[in-house]
């Protein structure tokens, strides 16, 4: 029988959150191998703090891999010959958690923390077999989807995100977690709707016009992580066919995705879309001119 991946917690409101299975016998066995008589499970948007470990256990599970992936990365600006680290798939980051680099790691020693989770993943899967993953972010965003704090009720206003800021169309700040049982914030709905009426009348057009003229020979082609991409790049994603072209970019130091505004060609529609900063891509960058004979290094901004 397969068993769903929840969440337990020794606090009901709030306190750490990890993720894993409940056993017939009543014993919960988490995926970063936390153990407590106190931990029960609790529902999916509460105010609690998500374990880090548990959060990487879920991406490497719930995240398809991407084209030639690697199965040792070196940490960013160490080079080759460092400690290797095992990539969670579909990221340029670690099971440890550390930013990876996009360049085969040649050194022989393999990343301890790394192997603690791999270790206790494989503990996890072989207990509890086939596990049911709760559902992943999209890759695009839904145009109706409402944000709140963690913990919030049903009652409370829900929140539009803006994808080219990053932030809610009126401000609101501390909205996290989607919550599609909320209430729509008036100032929100009204300031989206402005925004969604110029992108139909003057986005879409110009972007349609972009991608029609897209030519593969005057753009440089490399894998990178979410963090640096930039207007005007085209980007492609594991688990999704189609083909991204970024109309706006808004990244936050401290934030651990990347907000952005696309044009979808196969869909014909620009839409909001949220990518985890460290998620691996394909990425094509125009040159500065057609004769350019080297890509650009991409720019880390803050």
């Amino acid at each position: 029988m397969p068993y769903p991946l929840i969440r337990f917690s020794t606090g009901r409101t709030n306190g750490v959150a990890h993720y894993g299975v409940l056993f017939e016998t009543g014993e919960p066995l988490t995926a970063c191998a936390t153990h407590s008589p106190d931990l029960a499970p609790i529902g999916e948007r509460t105010a609690h703090q998500t374990c880090q470990s548990c959060t990487r256990a879920l991406l490497a599970m719930a995240t398809p891999p991407h084209p030639g992936e690697l199965e040792a990365r070196p940490a960013t600006g160490v080079g080759r010959s460092a400690a290797a680290h095992r990539p969670i798939p579909g990221h340029l980051l670690g099971y440890c958690g550390k930013a990876l680099d996009y360049c085969r790691a040649t050194g022989k020693r393999a990343c301890a923390n790394c192997a603690q989770l791999t270790k206790t993943l494989e503990a996890l899967r072989g207990r509890a077999g086939e596990i049911i993953l709760p559902a992943v972010e999209p890759c695009h965003s839904d145009d109706s989807l409402l944000w709140t704090p963690p913990g919030a009720g049903p009652l409370t206003f829900g929140h539009r995100r803006n994808g080219a800021t990053g932030q809610t169309y009126c401000g609101e700040r501390q909205t996290t977690v989607p919550n599609p049982g909320a209430h729509e914030c008036p100032a929100c709905l009204r300031l989206w709707a402005e925004e969604e009426t110029f992108r139909q009348m003057y986005v879409l057009p110009d972007m349609r016009e972009h991608a029609a003229v897209w030519e593969a020979d005057v753009h440089g082609a490399f894998e990178e992580r979410a963090w640096v991409l930039a207007q005007g790049d085209r980007y492609t994603i594991s688990g999704c066919a189609e083909a991204h072209h970024v109309v706006a970019v808004s990244r936050h130091r401290y934030v651990s995705h990347v907000d952005l505004v696309v044009y979808l060609p196969g869909e014909d529609r620009v839409i909001d879309a949220r990518v985890h900063r460290d998620r691996l891509l394909g990425i094509q960058r125009p040159f500065a001119g057609s004769s350019a004979s080297a890509l650009p290094a991409p720019q880390r901004q803050a």
